[in-house]
């Protein structure tokens, strides 16, 4: 294992949880949730650092054990993803028994289904389990396409090479974006084994099962509510879709039981109801997130339907971050306490850049740093923390024809907000940083723009080939003179572990251009990609500086007036977003 890689697992190490027997404290171990010798042997074995189960998992690996529907929050870097894979590597394998001809021959189902939203994570939880596997002793190990096999919409090859694969050898757990398995669902309803499955886990559920915030009967906007949640019906999603296929028999209970009587309840829970109000046999539900506001959580928990409210576990970690619209936030310490930032006390401050033609400052309102965030990492990103084999990078730049065509046209960046980004990113960066556009900014377009400006910039793929390895880094020990940029969009970061990042640059307002609990959940995401395991960070928004409206009240031209307001306020909505998280801006030093 290489130095970066022992070095991310002592940073998962050291989140563990002790338990106090006899006046003494004693760590917890990975036997002690429930997992099997085996399972623990090739995790250490792969991660030998990780002696230990974090808070969060120590939590939920006994309920997902259990066979307990599960609804999971906590913090970016907690373990969330980690944990669940080690979990579900453990359940038992589905078989069954079916006659062919004369014989009875042994079938093997899917056991656990894992829905993602985009295939970066896919392949990362993928690369996790793929390491556990290999580290098994004693024996070769099984091939992967056994244990765990991806679906992603990859150009079409998850409906011929991926549904061939899935058809010839059935893994113990698949992991697919919701569009993609939805695709194989409709080529054949069979491939999934929908009816067999024992798991179901929605990760980053607030992302792929979009729900309305409930608004007051009595407020003018009661219209726009109503006419956005029928549109949701309309269109409900395919994680949705798939979820109401697979659990259409609780569906039916939970329907059944809405309006019952208090006695019938407590009947049930006594086990003196009806058998017919029981729910049917499904598999377990385990829904996750870093992020779960009250209008999706009561979705979950009241309409949709899915859970098993008999048979529920809620676990909830150390978030410290406050959200809009959640019940009973935690406290968060203020004054000098800046750098306790809003993503669970660690190391992270949180900047604000305003970019014009007059050039560029931080927003009023930032305070003076109180203490040195640390971003030197000491060893740089290698391949071998994400993949865990060496490659040789691509450094040889994009298309020719790409590169001309972007050439002889005009820029639909603002030059300025790229200078920002490419200055500060220079003055600043040790060795990898990740910049984040919105979701319809062309990505190859910025890439090349970055490269014209002198930035080692590339497109974050984290697929399983040297193409995509070779966007992580521009060549071993070089990196601290050469600083990597990767360049992705909100959709292909939530979830992924990058445990070298030291910075995270957004262009403009996350899920904007207005601020709503979705916006500021997406600036939560984005910024627990820094800080991953109590280490420190920094996370730079980098907006345009518009005229005041209010300087242009003279104009005669009210559509111009509204206009101008509402492109000024860019630094308000970032002020209004760190204030929902109860986090003041620092100012970033290069910078007046």
């Amino acid at each position: 294992m290489s130095r970066s890689a022992e070095e991310y697992a002592d940073a998962i190490a050291a989140q563990q949880q002790y338990s106090i027997v006899d006046n003494q404290e004693k760590k917890v171990t990975f036997e002690d949730l429930g997992l099997h010798p085996p399972i623990v042997a090739s995790l250490r074995t792969a991660f030998p650092n990780v002696q230990h189960p974090t808070e969060t998992q120590s939590k939920f690996i006994p309920a997902i054990l259990g066979e307990k529907d599960v609804l999971l929050k906590d913090e970016t870097g907690s373990g969330k993803s980690f944990g669940l894979m080690v979990a579900l590597l453990n359940k038992p394998r589905l078989k069954s028994m079916e006659k062919r001809g004369n014989k009875n021959q042994e079938r093997r189902h899917i056991t656990s289904l894992v829905i993602v939203p985009h295939r970066d994570l896919a392949y990362q939880l993928l690369h996790w389990v793929e390491r556990m596997v290999n580290a098994v002793q004693g024996s070769p190990p099984p091939a992967i396409e056994s244990i765990a096999q991806v679906l992603v919409r990859d150009g079409g090859q998850h409906l011929t090479t991926g549904f061939l694969k899935l058809e010839k050898t059935v893994p113990h757990i698949l992991i697919g974006t919701p569009q993609a398995l939805m695709d194989v669902y409709k080529q054949d309803p069979n491939a999934l084994q929908l009816s067999h499955l024992s798991s179901v886990v929605v990760d980053e559920v607030d992302y792929l099962i979009e729900t309305v915030p409930k608004k007051s009967p009595g407020k003018s906007f009661r219209g726009s509510y109503e006419k956005a949640n029928k549109k949701l019906k309309a269109h409900p999603g395919a994680t949705r879709e798939l979820l109401d296929l697979i659990y259409y028999g609780r569906k039916e209970v939970n329907e059944r039981r809405r309006d019952e009587p208090g006695l019938a309840q407590y009947d049930r829970s006594s086990g003196q109801a009806d058998d017919c109000q029981f729910y049917p046999p499904a598999p377990q539900l385990i829904l996750s997130s870093a992020t779960l506001r009250v209008h999706l959580n009561n979705y979950l928990f009241d309409e949709s339907g899915w859970l098993n409210r008999d048979n529920l576990v809620k676990v909830r970690g150390f978030n410290r971050s406050p959200q809009r619209g959640m019940r009973n936030p935690a406290p968060l310490t203020g004054g000098e306490e800046s750098l306790r930032d809003s993503l669970g006390g660690r190391g992270i401050s949180h900047s604000v850049l305003l970019v014009s033609e007059l050039g560029i400052r931080n927003v009023s309102g930032a305070r003076r740093p109180t203490a040195s965030v640390t971003t030197d990492v000491g060893t740089p990103l290698t391949p071998e923390v994400v993949f865990g084999s060496p490659v040789v990078p691509d450094n040889e730049g994009m298309d020719p024809r790409l590169a001309e065509k972007y050439a002889r046209s005009v820029s639909p960046f603002n030059p300025n907000t790229f200078e920002a980004i490419a200055t500060a990113f220079a003055l600043d960066v040790p060795s990898v940083a990740l910049l984040v556009l919105p979701a319809s900014a062309p990505l190859q377009r910025a890439i090349y723009e970055l490269r014209e400006m002198g930035v080692n910039a590339h497109g974050l793929d984290l697929l399983a080939n040297d193409k995509g390895r070779s966007h992580l880094l521009s060549g071993g020990g070089t990196v601290q003179e050469n600083p990597t940029l990767l360049v992705s969009t909100l959709a292909t970061t939530r979830g992924l572990d990058l445990p070298e990042l030291t910075h995270v640059f957004i262009l403009g307002i996350p899920e904007g251009p207005k601020v709503s609990g979705r916006s500021v959940d997406a600036y939560l995401h984005l910024a627990g990609r820094v800080g991953r395991f109590g280490r420190g960070g920094k996370v730079i928004t980098v907006v345009e500086e518009k005229e005041d409206a209010e300087e242009h009240e003279e104009e005669t031209d009210e559509e111009d007036r509204r206009r101008r307001r509402a492109v000024v306020t860019d630094a308000s909505k970032m002020m209004r977003i760190l204030k929902e998280i109860q986090t003041t801006p620092v100012q970033f030093e290069h910078f007046d």
